[in-house]
């Protein structure tokens, strides 16, 4: 898998993929035009997103059930020593009467996603500048 990322002004960057693409920027106090997301706030809709995603999927694929007008909420936290993303909490609406007896699954389950497990056992990264 692979996306590209294009400097296209000062403190933003697009990112392009075959199919898609679309910009970050930061904030305004850190020189950027606030025109897209920064990157701390697609990490905390990356979790977002893919919890409720892998839910709706599980629902689908293991229950039959099709959710329909979801909606979810995401706040995060910085932390110091080092800075970083030091909490996420994401809650989905529109969900539990939908599911009935199945919200403690797929609560489960929505908190197992991809990016939920990556930030839990993080990826081998590396760096090369040219």
């Amino acid at each position: 898998m692979k996306l590209k990322l294009k400097q296209v002004g000062p403190r933003k960057m697009e990112v392009v993929s075959d199919d898609w693409s679309f910009v970050v920027d930061l904030k305004e106090k850190f020189g950027g035009e606030n025109s897209g997301p920064n990157p701390s706030e697609l990490t905390a809709a990356a979790v977002a997103s893919c919890q409720v995603l892998t839910g709706v999927v599980w629902a689908s694929r293991r229950h039959g059930i099709e959710l329909r007008g979801l909606e979810a909420e995401v706040e995060w936290e910085y932390g110091e020593k080092p800075e970083r993303i030091s909490r996420i909490d994401v809650v989905i609406r529109n969900a539990a009467s939908q599911l009935e007896d199945k919200v403690r699954p797929f609560t489960g389950i929505a908190r197992g996603c991809t990016v939920s497990k990556t930030l839990k056992i993080p990826p081998e990264t590396s760096l090369k500048v040219e």
